[in-house]
C-alpha cells in the first residue's frame, strides 16, 4: 500500500503544481487509485445556486464521495489536496494538506510546504 500512497502523493503534487503555476493557488481537488490500479483525478462540482462554493463545501463533498468509494470498493486509496497556510516558529508558509482515505483506516494527513518558482514548484516536508 505504501507504493499506492506514494503514487497518490506524486499525482496530487503534479496537479497542484499545474494549478499553482497557472493561478498561484488552487481549489481543493482529489485523486484516487481504482480497483484496477488506475489513477483517476477528481474535481468537485456542486449543484446549487452558488457558482462559487467555499473550499469547505468542496472538501466535504470530496470526503463524502471518497468515504463512499472506499466503503464500496470502488477505490483502493484516495487523497484530497487543500491549499493551506502553515505556521511554524512565528513564520507563515504556503502549504498543501493531503488527506488520505484507505480501507479499514482512519483518515490521515500529510503536510508539505511549497515555493512557487518561475517554471516549477518546490515541495518541502514540514
Amino acid at each position: 500500500m505504501v507504493e499506492d500512497v506514494n503514487k497518490v502523493i506524486n499525482t496530487l503534487k503534479l496537479q497542484a503544481e499545474l494549478f499553482l503555476l497557472d493561478a498561484g493557488e488552487f481549489f481543493p481537488f482529489g485523486t484516487y487509485i481504482n480497483k484496477d490500479s488506475e489513477i483517476v483525478p477528481v474535481g468537485a462540482c456542486l449543484k446549487n445556486e452558488n457558482d462559487r462554493p467555499t473550499s469547505l463545501e468542496v472538501i466535504e463533498l470530496l470526503e463524502k464521495a471518497f468515504n463512499f468509494d472506499i466503503e464500496t470498493g470502488k477505490c483502493k486509496i484516495a487523497g484530497i489536496a487543500i491549499d493551506i497556510t502553515i505556521r511554524e516558529n512565528n513564520e507563515t508558509y504556503d502549504g498543501i494538506e493531503m488527506r488520505f482515505f484507505e480501507p479499514n483506516k482512519k483518515v490521515y494527513t500529510k503536510l508539505l510546504k511549497y515555493r512557487i518558482n518561475r517554471n516549477s514548484v518546490d515541495f518541502f516536508e514540514t
